[in-house]
């Protein structure tokens, strides 16, 4: 099962958008559409972006780099609730409760 921030910014990145990562008012990554620097996405992996961070800002961004939005994450609590916080605008670029929903559901049927 992919990692529940993997779902959300794929979400994003599908529709040609990007991402960077903000750590204590620093930029950590800067923007990009690489998922594979987002988190650790297998077993092995080691502190990749938002897993090598307590808590972070990823900002969203659409196709034309214009900024849609941010999420809050908190690395250390579990499963959706890592995702703490989220600026309501995102939701005209991405359905972040369907998102959570449809994860949270395939979470519980493993």
């Amino acid at each position: 099962m992919k990692p529940f921030i993997q779902t959300i910014i794929e979400e994003a990145t599908n529709k040609g958008g990007f991402y960077s990562i903000e750590c204590g008012g620093e930029e950590y990554q800067e923007l990009t559409n690489d998922i594979s620097l987002l988190c650790n996405q297998k077993s092995g992996d080691k502190y990749i972006g938002v897993n090598n961070l307590d808590e972070c800002y990823i900002n969203i961004y659409d196709a034309d780099k214009e900024h849609r939005g941010w999420l809050f994450w908190i690395q250390y609590n579990d499963a959706t609730d890592r995702l703490s916080d989220y600026a309501t605008r995102i939701e005209n670029y991405i359905d972040i409760d369907k998102i959570s929903d449809e994860w949270i559901d395939n979470y519980l049927s493993l």
